[in-house]
């Protein structure tokens, strides 16, 4: 009989876990099945003029996608104190500047800063087919290394 009991507990010890990790966290369902051709994807953020041009074809509470393009100017640095980007370079070069301190930073949305410029940061090149990993709360800017081009690239965003 306790051999039975002691059985039936490491069973249950065992399946408990699997049971609770398909327990939602959300109070929102996940996101259902979703196509975007590549023409689809480019027109997202296929806009003239100077700056950032971002598009979000998925946005969930605790996650969201961005696909985003920038040029060589108009870009503003930015700090998202509740959101780690993990980015994936599409196409493009473009210097990317993070850490440091945003000059005349303002909180323009709740847990969005934006300002001048960075300083103190660290620069560097970035190219297609790179991986990126922003940290919550690390200021950053993206810049077209080269006038008259583009750098895109595709984010995949979750809170912290």
């Amino acid at each position: 009989m306790f051999y039975r009991i002691a059985a039936s507990l490491f069973a249950a010890a065992l399946l408990a876990p699997g049971a609770f990790a398909q327990t939602s966290l959300r109070s929102m369902p996940a996101e259902p099945f979703k196509f975007l051709s590549a023409k689809e994807v480019d027109a997202l953020t296929d806009r003239p003029g100077p700056g950032a041009k971002t598009a979000f074809p998925v946005d969930h509470e605790n996650y969201y996608v961005e696909y985003a393009a920038r040029t060589d100017m108009g870009n503003v640095p930015e700090v998202h104190v509740h959101w780690t980007h993990y980015i994936q370079v599409l196409s493009g070069e473009a210097t990317l500047t993070y850490g440091g301190t945003v000059s005349n930073a303002k909180e323009t949305a709740p847990g969005q800063i934006r300002g001048d410029a960075i300083v103190g940061g660290t620069s560097m090149t970035v190219r297609t087919g790179d991986f990126l990993q922003i940290p919550a709360g690390m200021p950053h800017l993206f810049n077209a290394v080269r006038p008259g081009t583009k750098f895109h690239y595709v984010v995949f965003n979750t809170r912290q």
